[in-house]
């Protein structure tokens, strides 16, 4: 049997796997919008777990991290556990209190915490419609990733291999809501970790002789790649800070704070992805460094993992593709859900008084629709992988002082909506252009924007109103 054959019975026996979790997930489904977009809040600790996991690491990791580091050395891994420790950081802090308070006042959608602390609907409204905005080139990164090693494993040519993923991704989110998303990302997270392991062991003793030597090979024959000053340290705060506030800025992490069934599940859920993530951290930058050996001279740092998997083992090559293809399907999978949640929740729900099962079916219709917006961006591969993930996550860093202000009494509603829309605009304009003021990365001048409008305005508004109640 050809290669090009092994990888495509193989993806298509990892595709009913994955009907089979999607069906048994069915049966559990009860009805609602509740049941279908946050599983009624009663995953498992394990499973919230790993489907916090499978969000957040995606084809990011394989291969636009392992191009990273083949281009910047150990820079990359300053970046990625930058982002891990602060994402740990903001579940310890804020995961307790966001999933008490989305349990009380019964919020589905992220952002329907915005709208119930700030009691305005436009500002749920407007976050969505924003997200939605900075999200589909996220998703479409998804795409890229698997169209480029889908072409390049199968000769499938880019735009089916994008259209397959298309029809694997509705399946698995339109049968079940995120029931079927969080079995099916227990699976994919599984099969992430454990082909990534894989490689790392064949890569190691193959080509480089052993873990051993392969630190003496990169010491000697690569040691620019260990030199912490290989990425600019503008390039590292750019890239680094928008990933700080990942799990609360992205609303398909910060709706994974919602599943758990309680607080004790919570707390798995933060410790599993924790280990999960330290442990894939480390195995992804040994990939990129190694690679660096292995494939001296490539131009497109993308194509780093498709080339690798070209030179190992056909059985192994298979499982890592799927281990990437299942690392990009469970984000889009979420993105699509959550978005779709928000669509229903804060637009839908919000604009016209409709009963439930309205709802239900509003929300079923906007996941493929979602789906094609993400697939047809995709078709014009703009940009490198990490470049368009971390514009994504620029972005939406003009909602952190709006979901801050939640523990701030003077926050104003007039203030959130200020920030968004001007520290969205100033990271869209930035990106655009091209021009960075003083070299400043868009992701720090959002942040910087976005919390000083916050916190001007809602001052502001707070001594106006202070200094009226004197006066009467």
């Amino acid at each position: 049997m050809s290669r090009t054959s092994v990888m495509l019975w193989g993806l298509l026996l990892w595709f009913l796997l994955g009907c089979i979790f999607s069906y048994y997930a069915r049966k559990r489904t009860g009805p609602g919008i509740a049941e279908y977009f946050i599983a009624n809040r009663t995953i498992g600790g394990f499973i919230s777990a790993m489907t916090y996991s499978a969000t957040t690491y995606s084809a990011f990791m394989m291969v636009g991290l392992v191009g990273m580091t083949y281009s910047v050395g150990i820079s990359a891994m300053g970046f990625e556990l930058s982002y891990l420790m602060g994402t740990i950081l903001l579940l310890v802090l804020f995961a307790p209190y966001f999933w008490t308070i989305a349990k009380k006042y019964n919020c589905i959608s992220p952002v329907e915490l915005l709208s119930k602390a700030y009691q305005s609907r436009l500002l749920g409204a407007i976050a969505t419609l924003f997200s939605m905005f900075m999200l589909i080139p996220y998703m479409s990164v998804q795409f890229t990733g698997i169209g480029y090693l889908m072409e390049t494993l199968t000769g499938i040519p880019y735009r089916v291999s994008v259209f397959i993923t298309l029809i694997i991704i509705l399946v698995f989110t339109l049968w079940a809501g995120m029931r079927s998303v969080a079995w099916t990302d227990c699976l994919q997270s599984i099969i992430m970790l454990v082909s990534s392991l894989m490689l790392l062991y064949y890569i190691m003793n193959h080509f480089m002789g052993g873990m051993n030597q392969f630190y003496k090979i990169i010491q000697s024959n690569h040691s620019e790649l260990l030199a912490a000053g290989k990425m600019p340290y503008q390039r590292f705060l750019g890239l680094t800070i928008p990933w700080l506030f990942f799990a609360l800025t992205n609303p398909q992490v910060a709706q994974r704070m919602f599943i758990p069934k309680d607080q004790r599940s919570l707390k798995t859920m933060i410790i599993g992805f924790a280990t999960f993530g330290l442990i894939y951290t480390l195995i992804v930058i040994h990939l990129g460094l190694a690679a660096r050996h292995i494939i001296p001279v490539v131009a497109n740092t993308d194509m780093i993992t498709p080339l690798i998997l070209e030179k190992v083992p056909t059985a192994l090559a298979l499982i890592v593709f799927l281990g990437i293809v299942a690392a990009s399907v469970s984000t889009i999978n979420s993105i699509i859900l959550t978005l779709s949640s928000m669509c229903t929740v804060d637009l839908y729900g919000q604009y016209f008084e409709v009963e439930e099962k309205s709802k239900l079916m509003f929300g079923k219709i906007m996941v493929p629709l979602i789906s094609l917006l993400a697939f047809f961006f995709s078709l014009g591969k703009f940009g490198i992988i990490v470049e368009l993930s971390v514009m994504s996550s620029a972005g939406l860093l003009a909602l952190a002082p709006s979901y801050f202000g939640i523990f701030w009494h003077r926050r104003d509603l007039t203030a959130a909506l200020s920030s968004i829309i001007l520290g969205g605009l100033t990271t869209v304009a930035i990106y655009f252009t091209g021009y960075y003021p003083w070299g400043i990365w868009p992701g720090v001048w959002c942040i910087i924007i976005s919390t000083i409008v916050f916190i001007v305005i809602s001052e502001i508004k707070y001594l106006h109103k202070t200094g009226l109640n004197k006066t009467n």
